[in-house]
């Protein structure tokens, strides 16, 4: 598994550009987001989990990964693409705090690995956010990974990611958002 698999982060609400096409490292522009999730959009499935407490629309086709930690993973069908739901408890002072402490921590023990396309503090769903873009090299190839983090101070901290490789990282930013919008925390 590659280092971006175990990045912490959640949802928050960003726009694209129209056709989904985007610059590295430009600053993404940020809309205050709906305050419920959208429906589940075609092609995807609710899925519920109950052991993070979180629902989240998955790309039919995605298959869970083997679960050993907390996280739950969802690949696609090459398994090069992967979505990935945590939560992080109690929080800290911020997701931004704790995306500049994680990629501190990479590029100590990974140097030369991961290279930051942009990186903001936010808000969703009314609480404090931040989202993260970065490539980082596996074992193969380079990836491209996004991740979304959010919570209040000592509360839970939510976290959506999804890595794909770099090549292909605009191709499922669409994917990403989906997931994004139809995120439900605390459900059980």
């Amino acid at each position: 598994m590659t280092v971006a698999a175990s990045v912490a982060g959640a949802a928050l609400y960003l726009d694209s550009d129209p056709g989904g096409r985007r610059r590295p490292g430009r600053r993404e522009r940020i809309r205050d987001p709906v305050l419920l999730p959208l429906p589940v959009p075609e092609g995807f499935q609710l899925v519920t989990d109950e052991t993070l407490g979180v629902s989240f629309p998955v790309p039919y086709g995605w298959k869970a990964g083997k679960r050993t930690a907390q996280p739950v993973t969802y690949t696609e069908e090459t398994g090069l693409s992967e979505l990935t739901i945590g939560v992080v408890g109690p929080a800290g002072s911020h997701p931004l705090a704790h995306f500049e402490d994680i990629e501190a921590n990479t590029k100590t023990h990974y140097p030369g690995s991961h290279r930051r396309l942009w990186m903001q503090q936010t808000t969703f769903r009314g609480q404090p956010a931040a989202v993260w873009e970065f490539t980082f090299r596996g074992r193969a190839r380079v990836f491209r990974a996004i991740d979304l983090g959010y919570s209040r101070e000592g509360e839970r901290e939510y976290d959506i990611y999804l890595s794909a490789p770099d090549f292909d990282g605009d191709a499922y930013r669409p994917t990403f958002d989906k997931v994004r919008d139809g995120f439900s925390a605390d459900v059980s």
